[in-house]
């Protein structure tokens, strides 16, 4: 299978990897040293050959933070933690499900996990500048594949500035790459909300005029993609018109499609037509990364109990970190036909595989039901979340050795059963209710859930919550909406969880001020000193 990491592998990655880490150096004399390989910076930004390079570089830089495996794997998580659709049990991630991180400026983390985010994605939109002016002022190159290259690019500094936008709020934007002259000119203030959108607006036009939809390597940036990023832009500027749009060109294209079961979207590479844009791992090849421990975090220590090791079919190694809340278990168990749960997106049953340990009365393949989800009995309690309660396999690479926790899995980023979603929302704004129940009901179907009849937009947030859950999406929908402080009020964590953290129920830290994430405070301080920190962490 033909996949970006081929292309890395022909293209001397390993070296043209270490020249980008440290392209941002600010030491000039250093930067003015001999290189003795074509790989300088004038190589990889004034040659065709070099721009291709710079380019695969990008994404390489945009899969860092998922193989970051600092705070047991919790970076890449902070946002499903922080969602309403998750109950935090134990380890790191739960600090964050809890609010003793990430909720403050003083907090550890603010300092580690949440300073990722705003390090992470302004270094993909400082080389995706790089990547852009170098194209944009070389001759010589072929017209079409030049614009590809920018596209590309484009396409990364658009979600890379979206993603920021939707975290920290008071974000800057430049479309200057750094270099030893402008290293040290600092931001002033925040840009408006008029000059990101019309910047990311520009940016995915292009993306949109420029490429295929099929891209070359499976895991680059093609049209579906684009117009999807695209149509999520025009919702958050309540642009149903073009939201709407965007949608259906994406579904009507005949590149893409829903795969025809829910057991085919997390299977295997994901190289299927459903797959808009998925961040590639691959084990053994140059440029493939580190392992993600993803799944680790969300699947139970279901090993723990009696009767039962780590296998397969229960979902590989896990730890049981953190899980499907009870709002979110009970939004699946509406339609008992929804087979999103049955080891697809969702384990809800862990079977007993260890005949040497199976408890009286048990039989291999019986359901674990040795605990309950008990509020009276502490250590009963514990034990239920930890060993029994639901999990999510979306990450789960199910070529591993049951008890590995490293995992190559490539990790779904946009796919249409989003876009779908999308579009029934722009469609039921818009006043065409009949195509927003038919995006939506493709959906349900798919996954062996009987059709609604009616809609509205908690029908919408609850489809998604059901079919998305997990995939980094949830807090940005509801912050859109405008009912992200209530939705964590009614649903965050779970109420017989939350009365039992030592430190008190998290529902009574958190205020209004906290959709917006705190700027770290490493970063305020390398900013100009009158830069906004977001309301309410001053």
């Amino acid at each position: 299978m033909k996949t970006i990491f081929h292309y890395l592998k022909s293209k001397k990655a390993l070296t043209i990897l270490l020249v980008i880490a440290t392209l941002t150096s600010c030491e000039k004399d250093l930067l003015e040293d001999e290189l003795l390989s074509d790989t300088s910076v004038d190589f990889l930004y004034t040659t065709p050959e070099g721009l291709e390079n710079a380019v695969v570089g990008l994404y390489t830089l945009n899969r860092n933070i998922y193989q970051d495996l600092s705070l047991n794997g919790t970076i890449p998580l902070i946002l499903q933690a922080k969602s309403d659709l998750g109950v935090g049990i134990t380890g790191e991630v739960s600090l964050y499900s809890r609010l003793l991180w990430g909720a403050s400026l003083g907090d550890y983390g603010t300092a580690s996990g949440i300073n990722a985010y705003w390090v992470h994605f302004y270094r993909i939109v400082d080389r995706a500048n790089a990547v852009i002016q170098g194209a944009e002022n070389l001759e010589g190159i072929e017209e079409g594949r030049k614009n590809q290259i920018i596209a590309e690019a484009k396409c990364m500094r658009a979600n890379a500035y979206f993603t920021l936008y939707r975290l920290f709020n008071n974000i800057f934007i430049t479309t200057e790459p750094t270099t030893p002259e402008n290293a040290f000119d600092v931001p002033q203030d925040k840009s408006s909300v008029d000059e990101i959108f019309s910047l990311l607006r520009s940016d995915l036009d292009f993306a949109i005029a420029n490429l295929d939809y099929a891209p070359e390597q499976f895991g680059r940036w093609g049209q579906g993609a684009a117009r999807h990023l695209r149509a999520k832009v025009a919702m958050w500027e309540n642009d149903w018109t073009e939201a709407a749009a965007q949608s259906d060109a994406v579904i009507t294209s005949g590149s893409h499609s829903l795969t025809a079961s829910t057991a085919e979207v997390f299977a295997g590479e994901l190289n299927h037509p459903e797959t808009l844009f998925a961040i590639n791992f691959e084990r053994e090849t140059i440029g493939g990364g580190s392992p993600h421990i993803m799944n680790w975090n969300m699947v139970s220590s279901y090993a723990d109990a009696p009767g039962l090791v780590q296998s397969i079919e229960n979902g590989g190694a896990g730890a049981g970190f953190i899980s499907l809340n009870q709002y979110t278990i009970g939004l699946l168990n509406e339609d008992p036909n929804d087979d999103r749960k049955n080891n697809t997106y969702y384990i809800f049953e862990y079977a007993y595989n260890d005949e040497t340990a199976l408890p009286e009365g048990k039989e291999l393949g019986d359901p674990l039901d040795l605990y309950e989800n008990s509020e009276t009995d502490q250590n009963e309690f514990m034990l239920y979340y930890r060993r029994q309660n639901p999990g999510v396999i979306k990450f789960f690479d199910e070529t591993v050795e049951p008890t590995d926790r490293n995992h190559f899995k490539n990790i779904m980023i946009y796919r249409l059963a989003e876009t779908y979603l999308v579009g029934s929302e722009a469609h039921m704004m818009l006043g065409n209710s009949s195509k927003a129940l038919e995006y939506l009901n493709e959906v349900r179907t798919r996954a062996n859930a009987a059709p609604v009849n009616s809609i509205d937009l908690q029908t919408i947030l609850d489809e998604r919550a059901r079919e998305l859950a997990f995939e980094g999406q949830r807090w940005y929908t509801l912050k859109r909406t405008g009912l992200l402080y209530d939705f964590l009020l009614d649903h965050m964590n779970n109420d017989n969880m939350n009365e039992s953290y030592p430190e008190g129920n998290p529902k009574d830290i958190l205020r209004e001020y906290m959709q917006n994430w705190p700027i770290p405070q490493q970063q305020m301080d390398l900013l100009g000193p009158n830069y906004p920190q977001n309301d309410g962490y001053n």
